[in-house]
């Protein structure tokens, strides 16, 4: 349990370390405007701690856990993200829970290295930490997979410090730990979590804190869409279920 404290404290150390760096050469070099800072030490943070996990074999580049899955099953993980994330992004919002990060993070991704780092890095960089570094090894830890994947993902959730994040990111790393128990490789949930986060960054390129109500304009055609959403959600769930193979380890 102690490397699993260790790695989510490296992970923090990364970011106030670059947080700082950045803030020493905006103060002493050149100016640096808030959300470029926060963007660029985001990115060498991400970067930084994607060589941590493989330096110290965290996690591993080789073939066995990026290994091919089908296109089928890439395509109906896509789907089943695509329809979680719309469900739970309707009763995040319905629960009236604070989002204190949303201005943040509206601003980051309308800068290129906060777009970079929203879309691209950082579910990247959360699949390697959390399924790959600290599920794989509950898996190995617990007799029950189940708790690896509720623990790793309660941590996920956690580690956020959103109020509005906590909840969404604990369920979608539940779908994101399942996936990559059950097939043993990081690409379905770097998939899902990439095309996650790639539309919740252009959404708040194109509708800023927009609410999905004030979106669609609609309150019965929003309530429409979310039971189609969980119907595919459940249909690509019972499919999955059935194509991807227990692993015996990760």
């Amino acid at each position: 349990m102690w490397t699993i404290v260790k790695l989510i404290l490296f992970y923090f150390a990364y970011q106030l370390g670059f947080t700082a760096l950045v803030a020493a050469i905006s103060h002493f070099v050149v100016p640096i405007d808030g959300i470029m800072m926060t963007s660029l030490a985001m990115v060498a943070s991400t970067l930084m701690m994607m060589w941590h996990l493989v330096r110290f074999k965290y996690v591993s580049l080789s073939h066995d856990k990026y290994k091919e899955v089908s296109r089928q099953v890439l395509l109906v993980a896509v789907v089943f993200v695509f329809a979680a994330m719309y469900v739970l992004n309707l009763l995040i919002e319905q629960a009236g829970i604070p989002n204190t990060m949303e201005d943040t993070f509206i601003a980051m991704s309308r800068n290129p290295f906060g777009l970079l780092s929203i879309a691209l890095l950082a579910p990247i960089l959360e699949e390697m930490l959390f399924r790959g570094a600290i599920e794989g090894r509950m898996l190995r830890m617990f007799r029950n997979p189940w708790t690896a994947i509720v623990v790793s993902s309660l941590i996920f959730g956690v580690v956020h410090m959103n109020p509005a994040q906590i909840p969404f990111a604990f369920l979608l790393g539940m779908m994101f730990g399942w996936l990559y128990y059950r097939s043993g490789s990081m690409l379905p949930g770097i998939v899902g979590h990439v095309l996650n986060n790639s539309v919740a960054a252009a959404n708040m390129i194109l509708y800023g804190n927009a609410t999905l109500e004030e979106q669609v304009q609609d309150k019965l055609s929003m309530w429409l869409w979310a039971a189609v959403a969980f119907a595919v959600f459940i249909v690509a769930t019972a499919w999955l279920n059935r194509h991807l193979k227990k692993q015996e380890s990760v």
